[in-house]
């Protein structure tokens, strides 16, 4: 007997579930068993379906009714492509291959639920909308239009008339690109959880959420922050769902490939240290340095797990955790982005909700206004009376090569809190004491060099400045 469907047997109106060690657990109904999924992202997980008295379908009641449908090909004489929701005789759903379109459907309908859980869970948020109303998953058949340019079930017009639906566009074995327009390149969690994102950043604050027009001019940044926003809970939501084989990490799409040829996908984006995290003008409509923003306050800049993540400007930030980082930025989405939010306002967004949530200038607020500063997107304070340090500048210095210096840096201190000192840049031979900021040491190697010192205090509130060093 074939083990894959030797796992439930009814026997005289009973339904006996087995167990991976073989033996038999008997239940009431067969209808009220979870459903067995494989998934080729997932492994093996359980799935809620539903029983309509032939057969099981792939439609989640726990979760605001969420199902999985097969987007197929116009029928002889039809001009539109049919969607069919998901059946199966046995409720045991997928092989566990790639190629295989139940095991996608299984791997699209896990990471839904999950990101439904996270939401709901973590945020008091059920449905992209808030409304209980699950979303619909659709994945194409082989020969099915790119879902781009199918209005009834794509969402990338900006009304977004149905913000229900996640769409898998193109064939079920090669799934293709434009998860900014809410459609996603594979079932993985974070990608997935990226396109509920971005579905809740356009319900809650309006952001914009379609590709935009190459041929037109520089994007606004509220593109930018929408991006963000939707990578940032999709890798929350991986982190959530701690699945063994789609393991949480700050990468963003790195089982792209998995599965496929080879050089069909673009490598994945590292949340630590993306491509264009600083913020210049020419980052601006670029989601990177949110993300970095983002690793910056969950993480820090030098964990004693994780990647190294360097600074814009030099300043080490400690990170306060995902939980607290998620929290901070949810509830700027929802008080205080709108459809218009760019970088600084985002800035200025996350330090109220951090306000909100922890204190006008607690160590949550301090950290993210470090973290900012550490993407290069800076400005004043949305409350009065700045407690932030800042070193006084000692102005350019001159000094013969191996020739011993003594430099004293000085900060204001308007909190009162002990203070760290940190440069970088010195020249080779020189160290700073961080608890007394002395400057020391014999210059060994001539040249000129950029020093960015800085002071910060125990609530992480913290200031910069730079001056040349000349060593001759």
């Amino acid at each position: 007997m074939n083990l894959r469907n030797s796992r439930r047997l009814t026997v005289a109106g009973v339904c006996l579930l087995f167990t991976t060690m073989g033996i038999p657990v008997a239940a009431a109904d067969p209808r009220e068993a979870p459903g067995v999924g494989h998934g080729f992202h997932t492994g093996a997980i359980s799935l809620n379906t539903t029983y309509n008295g032939e057969m099981y379908e792939l439609k989640d009641a726990a979760r605001g009714g969420a199902s999985g449908y097969r987007v197929r090909q116009a029928p002889v004489g039809g001009t539109a492509p049919v969607s069919v929701l998901y059946t199966d005789q046995d409720n045991d759903w997928g092989t566990g291959i790639a190629s295989d379109r139940d095991t996608m459907a299984v791997d699209a309908q896990y990471a839904a639920a999950k990101a439904w859980d996270y939401f709901a869970d973590v945020h008091g948020r059920r449905g992209i909308a808030g409304d209980g109303q699950g979303i619909g998953t659709y994945g194409m058949d082989p020969g099915v239009p790119d879902a781009a340019t199918l209005p009834r079930y794509t969402l990338a017009r900006p009304d977004l008339d149905r913000p229900d639906r996640i769409i898998y566009a193109a064939s079920y074995s090669y799934i293709a690109l434009d998860h900014h327009a809410r459609q996603v390149d594979a079932a993985t969690l974070d990608l997935v959880g990226a396109a509920f994102g971005m579905g809740v950043a356009h319900a809650e604050a309006g952001l914009p959420t379609t590709r935009w027009d190459s041929s037109l001019p520089t994007p606004p940044e509220s593109h930018a922050i929408a991006w963000a926003t939707a990578k940032i809970f999709g890798t929350m939501v991986e982190f959530y769902a701690n699945n063994r084989i789609d393991k949480p990490d700050y990468l963003i799409g790195e089982r792209l490939a998995a599965g496929f040829p080879e050089g069909t996908f673009a490598a994945p984006v590292s949340m630590a240290n993306p491509s264009g995290g600083c913020w210049t003008t020419s980052t601006q409509s670029s989601e990177n340095p949110g993300l970095h923003f983002f690793y910056l306050l969950a993480v820090g800049s030098n964990p004693a797990q994780g990647d190294v993540s360097p600074t814009c400007n030099n300043m080490p930030v400690a990170g306060i955790g995902n939980d607290k980082a998620a929290k901070i930025w949810h509830r700027a989405l929802a008080e205080y982005f709108t459809d218009k939010t760019n970088y600084a306002a985002a800035r200025v967004a996350t330090l109220k909700a951090a306000a909100d949530l922890f204190g006008a200038f607690s160590l949550e607020y301090n950290t993210v206004n470090a973290a900012w500063s550490a993407v290069s997107v800076g400005g004043g304070q949305p409350f009065p009376g700045d407690q932030t340090p800042y070193p006084v500048n000692p102005g350019d210095q001159e000094t013969a090569v191996k020739t011993a210096v003594s430099l004293q840096l000085e900060a204001t201190n308007p909190g009162g809190r002990a203070l760290t000192y940190t440069a970088a840049g010195l020249p080779p031979g020189l160290t700073v004491n961080p608890q007394s900021g002395l400057i020391s040491g014999t210059p060994t190697k001539a040249g000129d060099y950029r020093v960015t010192v800085g002071v910060t205090d125990t609530l992480q509130a913290q200031g910069s400045t730079w001056f040349m060093w000349y060593v001759l």
